[in-house]
């Protein structure tokens, strides 16, 4: 919130120092001074409501994404352990079957070895 504070408080001085650029610069009289006085702090209320809108908004809309990422990184994250969960199902049969071939290889060649000794 400090780079917002930042802002405003540079608009709200950059606003100051221009319309007192202004009245200071041109000759009118007071009335219209006064007029322009009036027109320029109406400006600044305005500008620093629409800010005030614009950064309620902005929280808003970022509150809303970051809940939204959250939950979405919380499903994705329980469908990935579903299908890993079902890959271990579809690979189990198949570890099983690989581990009784090598098994069945070791075998073989430990047969082999016996029958090439003799």
């Amino acid at each position: 919130m400090s780079k917002a504070k930042s802002l405003l408080y540079g608009f709200a001085i950059g606003t100051i120092v221009t319309g007192a650029t202004t009245l200071l610069s041109t000759p009118k009289s007071g009335k219209d001074v006064r007029q322009d006085i009036k027109d320029s702090a109406n400006k600044l209320k305005n500008s620093v409501s629409q800010m005030k809108r614009e950064s309620i908004t902005l929280k808003e809309k970022i509150m809303f994404v970051s809940k939204e990422g959250k939950d979405a990184f919380k499903q994705a994250s329980a469908d990935l352990k579903k299908d890993i969960d079902h890959w271990k199902e579809d690979v189990q049969p198949n570890m099983e079957s690989i581990q009784e071939n090598v098994k069945e290889i070791q075998d073989t060649l430990e047969e082999s070895k016996a029958t090439l000794a003799k």
